[in-house]
């Protein structure tokens, strides 16, 4: 299986078995993630690792890990199929995790008053 992870500016994948991964993804996403304390604060961890470590391999495959089992629980079950994950498409989860409320809240109109 190979699990990309698109910058714009960089790309980088690792190639690997998909048997225990989903498990192994998670762990490494639940561990920053209780370091960090908080999803967001983890991402940008693993974001961090990538742009400055993307010369190891060891750094390279711990960040899409914890990427892609940030993306199996917040986003949508991993398959056993190659996977690419698009920063332009995660980041917004991350800026908005609870998506456009107020496209359906009857307080739309008064949303942005001051």
């Amino acid at each position: 299986m190979k699990i990309s992870v698109d910058g714009g500016s960089f790309k980088v994948a690792i190639e690997t078995e998909y048997e225990g991964l989903v498990v192994e993804a998670t762990q490494i996403f639940h561990e920053t993630r209780e370091q960090a304390k908080s999803n967001d604060k983890a991402i940008l961890r693993f974001l961090q690792i990538i742009l400055e470590h993307r010369e190891s391999d060891d750094a390279i495959g711990y960040s899409v890990l914890g990427l892609l089992g940030w993306y199996n629980e917040v986003i949508d079950p991993v398959q056993d199929q190659d996977i690419e994950l698009n920063l332009a498409k995660i980041l917004p989860h991350l800026i908005n995790p609870a998506g456009d409320l107020t496209a359906t809240s009857d307080n739309e109109s008064n949303t942005f008053k001051h």
